[in-house]
């Protein structure tokens, strides 16, 4: 298997165990599959796949209430963000900020975040990208 096919199926997994209910064992796994996406994602993938990664270990850790690794993360997804990203890629990022905020409970930053994200998402063009990240920023929790 290859380390972009890696990078996918872990991701993915990442996904399951995020929406469903999780023992604490599960907890560790959902860390575990997310960073090796990350991983594998970092050799072989480029700049949105790596921002993605970033994205999705931060959303994770801020599920888990690891707050200050959730807003680490979460920056690093958007310094990783390409130049030419698209406004989706921008607005889940800024919504994966806002997440990891709320994780803190700085309602401030959060706020602020949000907004920055619904912002970007103005700028997307396509409707159902448009249509999945605004149901994304719907489900960021109060601070």
């Amino acid at each position: 298997m290859t380390h972009r096919a890696l990078a996918s199926s872990t991701f993915n997994e990442s996904w399951l165990l995020l929406e469903r209910e999780r023992s604490s064992d599960e907890d560790l796994e959902l860390l575990e599959v997310a960073l090796a996406s990350r991983h594998h994602w970092r050799l072989d993938g480029g700049a949105q796949q790596s921002a993605i990664a970033d994205w999705m270990v931060s959303r994770c850790f801020a599920e888990l209430g690891e707050d200050r690794l959730a807003v680490r993360f979460a920056l690093a997804a958007l310094a990783a963000e390409p130049r030419e990203a698209p406004a989706w890629l921008r607005a889940s990022l800024l919504e994966g900020l806002a997440r990891a905020y709320a994780s803190a409970g700085d309602a401030t930053a959060r706020d602020g975040a949000l907004a920055r994200a619904h912002a970007a998402l103005q700028d997307e063009t396509d409707s159902d990208d448009r249509a999945l990240i605004a149901e994304q920023l719907a489900t960021v929790p109060a601070a």
